[in-house]
């Protein structure tokens, strides 16, 4: 005769009912039209069905029962409880949605797809990795061979290894060392897979070695720096300078080589010495702004910052491409 509470078991986006999740009922009796709490979101029940999607008008303990009347999908393990008062509801779900958002934000969330964002310790990177795995040997053969792949700029470390599962406890380690976990022929315990999604920490499952080292090695590659490669696009050489209002001087000059290009860098060069080094904030044919400006014709080159160009002066236009770097 309770008010009804239960736990979401799995959920679903169904293109024509929307949220739908598939509650076991623990305590009470579900009503349609009750109004509950459910993670961190409110509704009200709109439809209950059966395991065959045959309409119910109430559920009772240990009834599993699909759930219409969410606002969005939940998570599978929230906790739905029936609460009469559609102002407590709301207080509720907000006060929920508030601590939710204080943890994320707490919280950095870590797998390997996110690696770029690792935080640089000092000039070194690291990936923190707890290993479990079936037998020693394992743990052992797979451990030396990621720590082969440390080199001056990126380093793995080991902070947990153990035969067995992936426990609650693993999750709790990667969570407060941000670290991701690997298994090797094990199983994740239900009670860590959900801690897991909720925590945000990553697990991979593996059964061959070398997938393990070739993954985290393409994960490292993008933790290096990339290369910085320069790349000359055009050069031209300044015949004379003109001034003009709002703009100031530009370089009155014919394109030697390549082309010049309008916001790219670019160097001005006298006597093999840089004068100074800026963007191409001006570009002009006649007295026409000008995208581009290839080799053999003359145009206005104005570069940020230069205040003066003299006869004879090189400008070097310039794009600097990053390459990215793989581990030897």
């Amino acid at each position: 005769k309770t008010e009804a509470k239960g736990i979401v078991i799995e959920s679903r986006l169904d293109k024509g009912l929307g949220a739908v999740a598939t509650v076991l009922i623990n305590k009470g009796t579900l009503f349609k039209g009750d109004g509950f709490v459910c993670g961190n979101q409110f509704g009200k029940v709109r439809a209950l069905m059966d395991e065959r999607s045959h309409k119910l008008t109430q559920a009772y303990p240990s009834d599993p029962v699909q759930i219409l009347g969410f606002e969005k999908v939940p998570k599978a393990g929230d906790i739905l409880a029936v609460i009469d008062n559609e102002k407590d509801l709301k207080k509720i779900s907000n006060e929920r949605q508030r601590t939710r958002r204080e943890i994320e934000q707490k919280r950095m969330s870590f797998s390997l797809n996110e690696i770029s964002a690792l935080i640089k310790e000092g000039s070194i990177k690291t990936l923190p990795i707890i290993i479990k795995g079936d037998v020693d040997g394992s743990i052992d053969a797979l451990s030396e061979n990621l720590i082969k792949l440390n080199n001056d700029e990126v380093e793995i470390k080991v902070i947990h290894k153990a035969v067995g599962m992936v426990t609650e406890s693993d999750v709790l380690l990667a969570e407060a060392s941000n670290a991701i976990i690997v298994g090797f022929n094990v199983q994740v315990s239900p009670n860590a897979k959900l801690q897991a999604s909720q925590a945000g920490v990553d697990i991979r499952i593996y059964t061959v070695i070398y997938n393990v080292v070739d993954e985290i090695k393409l994960a490292l590659e993008g933790l290096l720096e990339p290369d910085k490669v320069e790349n000359i696009v055009g050069k031209a050489i300044v015949q004379q300078q003109f001034k003009i209002p709002k703009l100031g001087f530009i370089a009155g000059s014919k394109v030697t080589e390549g082309i010049i290009l309008r916001n790219i860098k670019a160097r001005l060069i006298r006597e093999d010495k840089i004068i100074i080094e800026g963007k191409i904030v001006s570009l002009k044919r006649f007295k026409d702004d000008a995208k581009e400006v290839k080799e053999g014709l003359e145009c206005g080159i104005g570069i940020e910052g230069a205040k003066k160009y003299k006869e004879g002066d090189m400008i070097e236009a310039f794009e600097i491409k990053e390459i990215k770097r793989t581990l030897e």
